[in-house]
């Protein structure tokens, strides 16, 4: 039950937030239906005060009805203008008197086969013209956009505050799906801490119980070995406990580089000496292609070797069989560009995707024989970030794996 939590959290509450979505869209749409109501009310309203006002001259009523029966000349049609533009005045006034602020026009119909404009309002006009079918038709100009203006500030803090919360909610999920993957790869890496420490202090707690031992005491090399087997172990505690504290001050920026011009050629060549041991036991080999033209470059030279140690190490643990190692430099656009192959296990994508993140490792099975923290590729990219470089992977499962640095020429 526990593993599903996270993602029964997240799935009750992007309900709750479609849920809320679906209340403040119906919450503006009844809005926005209770203001066009209240408009027309208030339309209604104005246009009834307009032609009761307008009919109190019941002579103007009477022109505007025998012009617009006649309209034989001129004359009757500039009559029944003028009577319209008196009754717009009088809307006008009205309108204003009502807050009611629509750019509109008006016709005044009298024939059956005249149909109003879509979207207008009406007003019969039967009492002040005689006239069953007359009919006042006001039409509002833009009436959704000023419908849409008259509630912008509410529509607006709206959506404002729709968008804030979704991209919280957002945000918060993103954080607690890398939270929850960084605590488990955390626990992964306290796991290789600890097996990875336990194993040379188990050597040196061996070998200080073997120094104990008067028959051990009494033979000089029985007390060299062992010394040399607490040197040696010691060493490498020493080597992985800089390793972790290096890596707390990249991630922390406080790393200084000690940046000196070295041959790339000579570094990487020193580095691959260092793991002929590990390569002699397994019967491997590494091939050597430095076609780089220029290969000097500025940098720390004690954080490169880790850099090309670490690759060329695991070049080595994940290959199967014999290991087959290839390196090879080339220089392109003032960069130079170093690759180390292998002819491993590869990776997935996925695998390569997560490969650079802090603690990941690639799981090899339920075989334990890749030691190390899981720290190594992020701290390899970290460092060459550091010297203004890149790192890629290509990989293919089964196939090998090829690691390419590009750092910048001196």
């Amino acid at each position: 039950m526990t593993r599903y939590k996270s993602q029964i959290f997240i799935g009750v509450s992007i309900l709750v937030l479609v849920i809320l979505l679906m209340i403040q869209v119906q919450w503006i749409n009844q809005a926005r239906k209770l203001n066009e109501e209240q408009f027309r009310h208030l339309v209604g309203l104005a246009l009834h005060e307009s032609v009761s006002e307008y009919m109190k001259d019941q002579q103007s009523g009477y022109e505007m009805s025998e012009c617009m029966k006649k309209l034989k000349s001129k004359t009757d049609s500039a009559r029944l203008k003028s009577e319209i533009k008196r009754l717009n005045l009088i809307i006008e006034d009205k309108f204003k008197q009502h807050q009611i602020e629509s750019n509109y026009t008006i016709k005044v119909l009298s024939r059956a086969d005249k149909q109003p404009q879509s979207r207008c309002y009406y007003y019969s006009m039967q009492k002040a013209l005689s006239d069953d079918k007359a009919m006042l038709n006001v039409y509002f100009d833009k009436r959704e956009k000023n419908l849409l203006d008259s509630m912008g500030t509410m529509f607006i803090a709206s959506l404002v505050a729709i968008i804030i919360l979704f991209s919280l909610f957002g945000i918060t999920v993103l954080s607690l799906l890398r939270d929850k993957k960084i605590l488990g790869r955390t626990t992964d890496l306290i796991n290789n801490i600890a097996h990875e420490f336990k194993t040379p202090m188990a050597s040196i707690a061996l070998a200080c119980g073997m120094l104990k031992r008067e028959k051990v005491l009494s033979d000089p090399k029985n007390v060299s070995h062992y010394s040399d087997v607490i040197h040696t172990e010691n060493n490498r505690l020493r080597q992985q406990v800089d390793q972790l504290l290096k890596l707390a001050c990249i991630e922390r920026g406080e790393l200084k580089l000690n940046a000196n011009e070295v041959s790339l050629h000579s570094l990487v060549s020193e580095c691959a000496s260092c793991l002929d041991i590990q390569l002699k036991e397994r019967n491997g080999s590494i091939e050597f292609k430095l076609d780089a033209s220029q290969d000097k470059v500025k940098v720390d030279e004690e954080l490169l070797q880790h850099v090309f140690k670490n690759l060329i190490d695991n070049a080595v643990k994940y290959s199967t069989d014999s290991p087959k190692i290839k390196i090879t430099t080339v220089t392109k656009n003032n960069e130079l560009c170093i690759s180390i192959s292998d002819e491993g296990i590869g990776m997935t994508k996925d695998e390569q995707n997560n490969v650079f993140d802090r603690y990941y490792r690639a799981h090899t099975g339920d075989i334990h024989n890749v030691k190390g923290f899981g720290i190594g590729l992020s701290y390899c990219k970290m460092i060459i970030d550091a010297h203004k470089g890149s790192i890629k992977v290509w990989s293919k499962k089964n196939i090998g794996s090829t690691f390419t640095v590009v750092l910048p020429l001196s």
